[in-house]
């Protein structure tokens, strides 16, 4: 018995011996170029394309072999741009060592050293990577993709490493180029048809992104077989990102379907559609985002917040001179729509059911946004940009019903405190530009909004804030309330060429008081320049003279001056012949510069319905209106010194 193992183990280590000095035989007698040449006319007769080998080709001796190609390329597309789709320094081919005994190539690894990738597609959509029938093929030849995907296999590439390559992808219909820079790229499966796990860390277009997961057979993939699963995880410029979906191709429409990504703390679901034609590529968005916080936490938030920070120091204006992405949407051929469920806002409010549709086409974009609880009341947009030849024409239509003032104020960072009242908007302007500014220098339109009845307690906006200033002027004995009650407040703007000129379509009301404001604001400059007149309603409970007159609020947006307008109260005070005498004092110039009339003070009712501009264009006279260039009467200099505190 034991000297048959032995014999049996003798035989097998006989066998052995055999089998080690036939693959040495096989190894040292084998020419590396007539192993590559095989595979150089299997690749030209699957792709019809050169695979040309201009540097040495080395074997390494191992357990598996390593055969190393210098100066490789493979020639591109005849309608490509770039001469050649991929050229790489080196690359380093482990093949299987007992495949090499009958001659045959295998490789178990394919490594690319500093390779360079030209991915590009054709007018009407087509791939540089399908590739045609060779140059003799029968009717019966396979498919491009087929031959792809049977070039690759006969190779027989399972795993593949992409160390300090360069990857661009360019868009045929649009002209525009992704650039890929990669670090280290690696594709691992246990054959052909076997899914693969992916690992890549790189930038693209110079944005920091490292992604790992799984993906379906390269088979599949390169056979155009779907649906393709897709699944990877990772950072993209810092925040941590993950996507699932599947990748189908049918005819010229590629689809991601499923999609279900996080990106930072949103989720998005949906699905998104290329379709390429003779015209361009069209794309077809349908989204779905349960949540979106704006409140920080988001993608770079940290970054983004610096940035803004940085950028407002610096700035030269209120409203941003930074371009928007219009012209770019614009020139995307797209139609779709995103619902979000909540949008977070960064005071902490939220607004809810919020639904994006998009068309753009042509140079042509088409926005609608609404939301049918946005802080307590609802909201409706419409964008309307056409790029031109030019800077962009832009209309922009706006309208809110019922949207909770105190919300409101505390999502714009109003630290002040506003009780109860609601607002009520609409927007309807159109200019030029692709930055908000530009577009608001050029603006014409009209700008309606109406708020109250509410109340405004301390010092709103802080203690300096214009508002507080404004109150604190009109009104002395606002600080001893502590708040000051408002029936309503109207803003209308009739704007042209951005400059609003405003005819006491500017008003609010309190129960004993009702205020009215003309001058101008010009959006050009950021400057605005009105006279606020007080009006008195009849019976009210408040010492006249202990009411200001005309206040004067005139400078940049960012913080304009408010003072007392002694000029303009001599005028009303010279034009109303009030004199100095018996009788008069403090409580006689008050009365002259608190303006009353015989019935209702209804400014907010003048400023919404535009009766003082209508009647400025006709010539009427326009009651409570300030006088001209009186001089003042000598005698109450001194009186209304007085009133002005000096």
């Amino acid at each position: 018995m034991r000297r048959t193992a032995l014999i049996i183990l003798g035989v097998a280590a006989g066998i052995t011996v055999l089998v080690l000095l036939a693959v040495a035989i096989a190894v040292a007698t084998v020419d590396p170029r007539a192993l590559v040449a095989p595979v150089q006319a299997r690749v030209k007769a699957m792709t019809g394309r050169e695979l040309d080998i201009a540097g040495p080709v080395e074997l390494k001796l191992s357990l598996e072999p390593k055969v190393v190609l210098g100066d490789v390329s493979f020639a591109n597309a005849p309608w490509g741009r770039a001469k050649e789709m991929v050229r790489a320094k080196r690359i380093e081919a482990r093949v299987a060592l007992l495949p090499l005994i009958r001659r045959r190539f295998e490789v178990v690894e394919l490594v690319l050293d500093q390779p360079v990738i030209a991915l590009e597609t054709d007018l009407q959509g087509r791939g540089n990577w399908e590739f045609g029938a060779a140059a003799g093929a029968t009717a019966k030849a396979p498919s491009a993709a087929a031959g792809a995907a049977g070039a690759m296999a006969a190779i027989g590439i399972a795993n593949l490493t992409v160390d300090h390559g360069a990857v661009s992808w360019r868009d045929g219909a649009s002209g525009r180029t992704t650039e890929i820079a990669i670090d280290r790229m690696t594709l691992h499966a246990r054959d052909f048809t076997s899914p693969m796990a992916v690992d890549f860390s790189g930038k693209v277009n110079g944005m920091p992104v490292a992604l790992s997961g799984n993906l379906g057979p390269a088979e599949a993939l390169l056979a155009q077989r779907g649906p393709y699963p897709v699944a990877v995880a990772g950072q993209v410029d810092g925040t941590g990102v993950k996507l699932s979906t599947k990748l189908a191709r049918s005819g010229n429409t590629t689809t991601l379907d499923t999609v279900d990504a996080v990106w930072g703390s949103i989720a998005v679901r949906g699905s998104l559609q290329a379709v390429s034609t003779a015209g361009g590529t069209r794309y077809v968005v349908a989204l779905d985002i349960p949540s979106l916080s704006l409140a920080g936490g988001g993608p770079s938030a940290a970054r983004s917040s610096a940035s803004a920070k940085g950028a407002a120091g610096g700035a030269k204006w209120v409203i941003p001179d930074t371009p928007l992405p219009l012209a770019a949407v614009a020139a995307l051929d797209a139609e779709g729509s995103v619902s979000i469920g909540q949008v977070e806002l960064r005071g902490g409010q939220r607004v809810g059911k919020v639904v994006a549709r998009l068309a753009s086409h042509g140079g042509r974009l088409d926005l609608q946004v609404s939301s049918g609880a946005a802080l307590g009341g609802s909201l409706t947009g419409d964008v309307a940009f056409d790029a031109g030849g030019g800077p962009g024409s832009l209309h922009l239509r706006i309208s809110a019903q019922g949207v909770d003032l105190k919300a409101l104020a505390a999502a714009a960072g109003n630290t002040g405190d506003i009780g109860g009242g609601t607002l009520r908007t609409s927007v309807d302007v159109a200019g030029t530009g692709t930055t908000p500014h530009q577009f608001a220098s050029s603006m014409s339109g009209n700008i309606l909004a109406v708020a109250g009845p509410m109340t405004l307690t301390g010092a709103v906006g802080g203690a300096e804030s214009t508002l507080s200033r404004i109150t604190g002027l009109l009104d002395p004995l606002h600080a001893a309330r502590k708040a000051t009650e408002l029936r309503c407040a109207v803003v209308r703007l009739p704007v042209v060429g951005g400059v609003a000129r405003v005819d006491r379509s500017i008003a609010a009301e309190t129960d004993e008081l009702g205020v009215s404001a003309s001058g101008t604001i010009d959006f050009r400059n950021e400057t605005i320049d009105l006279t606020l007149q007080p009006q008195l309603r009849q019976g009210a409970s408040i010492d006249v003279s202990r009411i200001a007159g005309l206040v004067r609020v005139r400078g940049p947006f960012a913080h304009p001056g408010v003072a007392m307008d002694a000029a303009q109260s001599a005028q009303a005070i010279a034009s109303l012949g009030i004199l100095a005498g018996k009788g008069g004092g403090l409580a006689a110039l008050g009365r002259a510069l608190v303006a009353t009339s015989g019935g209702k003070v209804e400014p907010c009712a003048v400023a919404m319905s535009g009766a003082a501009a209508r009647a400025a264009a006709t010539g009427s006279r326009a009651p409570v209106a300030p006088a001209g260039n009186v001089g003042l009467p000598r005698d109450l200099g001194k009186a209304i010194g007085k009133l002005f505190g000096r």
